[in-house]
C-alpha cells in the first residue's frame, strides 16, 4: 500500500490512498519524504535570494524616480510664480527672490535666470505687453534608492536635468531688461 506524503510547516503529512486515515507528524508510523520533496526544500529560498535584491533595487528606483517628479512640479510652480511676479514688478531681484521662495528650498538665486523677450518689434525689451521669462537650472541625483546602492555595484549614478520655464506678459515698463 503506497502512501501519499507532502511537506508541512513541521514535518511530514501522510495519508493512505483514497484519504481514509490522515497520520499526523511525529505520532504512528513515520515515512520517510520522497527524495524529490527533500531535494526541493532550499529551492525557494536559494530563488529569493537571488532576486529580492533586484527586486529591491527597482522597488528604491521608482521611489527615486517619483521624487524626480515632485520635485519637477515644484520647480514648475516656482518659475511660474516667478514669472507671474514679474509680469507686475519691475526688480528684477524680487522676481528672483520670489521664484527661490516658492521652490521650497530646492534653489538659490544664482540658480534663477530672468530675461525678456521683445514681443511687438519695435527693438525694446521690457515695454508692456513684451514677455518676461524665468526659468532654473537644476540637476536631480538619485539618491539613496538609486544612487548610492548602484554606486556600490559600480554603476554611475543616475542625473536627470531639469530646466522648467514660464513667461508672462508684462503689465509694467522695465528699463534695462536683459535679453533673452
Amino acid at each position: 500500500m503506497k502512501h501519499e506524503c507532502r511537506l508541512i510547516w513541521r514535518g511530514i503529512s501522510c495519508r493512505r490512498p483514497g484519504g481514509a486515515e490522515r497520520i499526523p507528524p511525529g505520532r504512528g508510523r513515520q515515512f520517510a519524504a520522497p527524495r524529490r520533496l527533500l531535494s526541493q526544500r532550499g529551492q525557494a529560498l536559494v530563488e529569493m535570494a537571488l532576486v529580492l535584491p533586484i527586486i529591491f533595487v527597482f522597488i528604491l528606483l521608482l521611489v527615486d524616480f517619483g521624487t524626480a517628479l515632485d520635485r519637477r512640479e515644484v520647480l514648475q510652480h516656482a518659475v511660474r510664480e516667478g514669472a507671474r511676479r514679474g509680469a507686475v514688478t519691475t526688480n528684477i531681484s524680487e522676481i528672483v527672490n520670489t521664484t527661490v521662495a516658492q521652490s521650497q528650498g530646492l534653489l538659490e538665486a544664482d540658480d534663477v535666470t530672468v530675461c525678456y523677450t521683445d514681443m511687438n518689434g519695435n527693438g525694446r525689451r521690457g515695454d508692456p505687453g513684451d514677455d518676461v521669462k524665468v526659468g532654473v537650472n537644476y540637476t536631480y541625483r538619485f539618491s539613496v534608492g538609486g544612487g548610492e546602492l548602484l554606486s556600490a555595484w559600480g554603476v554611475t549614478v543616475p542625473e536627470i536635468e531639469m530646466d522648467p520655464w514660464a513667461d508672462m506678459r508684462l503689465e509694467n515698463s522695465v528699463s534695462g531688461a536683459p535679453k533673452c
